[in-house]
């Protein structure tokens, strides 16, 4: 399964990272400014919550869109173009992502505790039904529905048994299901890495919140929050303008991911055949998710490479004063690694 996917991902003009079958997420996968974070099972209940938890934060961290792939749950197969949900992840079939990747179908039906449910497009519904000459109590008796519930329908995106919305479509010729679309970022899937350690302290005095990750292939994510006054300019342009949010969403995106992250690892007494292991994952993860990696080190042996990741020594970092000092010191050891 993994083999598939990755082929499929490659064979549609995504990028892939290796396959890490021993971390909290099996393949990340980009395609322009789409970033997608996959863990992939047989049976979907094989999901703990410590994974799930785990790979919602770096999700959140990387702005990237988690999707947990599974053939089944217990004894029943998972259905095409349902989205399934554990632990607040979505759950989709293999040939679901096939329909998503290959044909951009995007599921409409979301499986939760008590049956299936539809979004429905309120604004649409209420248009439609206008265009209709229908009063909301005539549209509530046709469909066998209150009128309250076609109100609330049309104050919002609500959910719907498929069995109603599939009656209104029919009444009204118009199909009002809302897509499931995976590979947007989604609001819900907001968790950042949340462990701050003390680690290394040199880091952390320029700034940076260095936030644990034991689940992954690497030790860290370093995170250098944008400053109030930059954010406040950018959420005011999403007020002005609506026609460009989301191109303003993808700026904010690009600028908080590629600016301000570093994959970090520590030396923490490792050989070097480890470190050398460590540093081709992060490399791979690092161009994957279009990010800066660098070790810190506290060996005073003359390293300033481990697998073409930069690295820096604790006393290097401890003589630095502002991150602006670490970004140009990044940026030599960065040559010198293309100089290599």
């Amino acid at each position: 399964m993994l083999n598939d996917i990755n082929v499929l991902l490659t064979l549609n003009d995504f990028k892939t990272s290796n396959i890490y079958d021993r971390s909290c997420f099996d393949i990340l996968a980009r395609k322009d400014d789409v970033l997608i974070i996959l863990k992939i099972f047989r049976n979907i209940d094989s999901l703990t919550q410590q994974q799930a938890e785990e790979l919602s934060k770096v999700a959140g961290t990387f702005l990237a869109n988690p999707i947990i792939i599974g053939l089944k749950s217990k004894h029943n197969f998972l259905e095409e173009d349902v989205v399934y949900e554990r632990y607040e992840l979505p759950v989709i079939s293999p040939q679901t992502l096939c329909n998503i990747i290959v044909n951009e179908i995007h599921p409409e039906i979301l499986s939760k505790r008590g049956g299936y449910y539809v979004k429905v497009d309120g604004n649409l519904l209420r248009e439609v039904r206008e265009k209709n000459n229908l009063s909301l109590k005539e549209l509530a008796d046709l469909s066998h529905v209150s009128r309250e519930t076609i109100y609330k329908y049309e104050q919002g995106n609500s959910q719907t048994y498929p069995e109603t919305i599939m009656m209104l479509e029919e009444i009204l010729q118009t199909n009002l299901a809302v897509g499931i679309n995976l590979l947007s970022t989604a609001d819900q899937f907001n968790k950042t890495l949340d462990e701050v350690i003390k680690e290394p302290q040199e880091l952390i005095n320029l700034g940076y919140d260095v936030k644990s990750s034991s689940k992954t292939p690497f030790d860290a994510i370093s995170e250098r929050k944008l400053e109030n006054e930059k954010l406040n300019k950018l959420k005011k342009k999403l007020e002005d303008t609506i026609d460009e949010v989301e191109k303003i969403k993808k700026e904010i995106n690009k600028k908080t991911v590629r600016n301000n992250i570093l994959i970090t690892n520590m030396e923490r007494q490792r050989n070097e055949k480890k470190l050398n292991e460590i540093a081709e994952q992060t490399k791979d993860i690092a161009q994957i998710t279009q990010n800066e990696a660098l070790f810190v080190l506290e060996d005073s042996k003359d390293t300033k490479v481990v697998k073409n990741i930069p690295s820096i020594y604790t006393w290097e970092l401890e003589n630095m004063d502002s991150f602006e000092d670490l970004k140009k010191l990044l940026k030599e050891r960065k040559q010198e690694v293309e100089e290599l």
